[in-house]
């Protein structure tokens, strides 16, 4: 796969990242009985040119068979967007927002009710610090005095992992150190990028109850607002 475009922040500071937006729902029995008119809708609408229909799902994508940029999918108890290293921070959240409301316009799948609402985002941020500078950097950073001398010893490999309620989200967030080209298993894209060492994140934003059709473009535009508030805070807080 070649290799994209890259997004940058205000400071010109680069990372790659891939999304995905998850709407989990109760289950459309009809579904199965009209996943190709569904198939043609999207198509016909000019959302994707792709599709395939597998038992329970349709997969559509940018590509004949495979995702470059951009992917969907619909099924009997879930929807979604993804979206491979986009240029900028809007270009998710406007497309998939956009697929969402066309997918609800059609006559053929209904969602009655959401169960969860599901977006992820990882990120790489490459830096020309070594590992362990980034490691350090990080140990020094989120661990006091007292927890260094309880673990003793060299620390070599550090990952960070959180749990947390922040506003009307839960957000499981996991950020840590990579080698050069450690980080290659993880996304769907290819990039020069990822023969740097530097720092990656995980982080997966939800929310279960409380979720209607309507609300699904603006609890997105948050959620990627806060993971990208987590994730920039950390990286110019470690000065990559």
């Amino acid at each position: 796969m070649k290799e994209q475009h890259t997004l940058k922040t205000a400071k010109d500071k680069v990372m790659l990242a891939q999304h995905i937006l998850e709407v989990r729902h109760e289950p459309v029995g009809a579904f199965l009985d009209v996943r190709g008119f569904v198939a043609d809708y999207i198509k016909n609408n000019n959302y994707f040119p792709h599709w395939k229909i597998d038992s329970n799902i349709i997969n559509f994508t940018d590509q004949s068979n495979k995702i470059e940029l951009e992917g969907a999918f619909a099924g009997y108890k879930s929807a979604g967007y993804i979206v491979n290293n986009p240029q900028t921070r809007n270009y998710f959240v406007d497309k998939a927002s956009a697929y969402w409301k066309g997918l609800n316009k059609n006559d053929y799948y209904k969602i009655t009710k959401v169960i969860r609402f599901g977006c992820r985002t990882q990120t790489f941020v490459p830096t020309n610090r070594s590992f362990d500078q980034i490691n350090e950097l990080l140990f020094s950073t989120y661990y006091t005095d007292k927890v260094k001398t309880l673990v003793s010893g060299k620390q070599t490999n550090l990952q960070l992992i959180f749990d947390i309620i922040d506003g009307q989200f839960q957000v499981k967030v996991s950020v840590g150190p990579m080698h050069e080209k450690e980080v290659v298993p993880f996304f769907n894209f290819e990039s020069s990028y990822f023969n740097k060492c530097g720092l990656f994140f995980d982080i997966d934003v939800f929310k279960t109850k409380d979720v209607d059709i309507a609300s699904i473009s603006k609890l997105l535009n948050e959620a990627v607002r806060l993971i990208w508030d987590k994730i920039e805070n950390t990286a110019n807080s470690l000065e990559l």
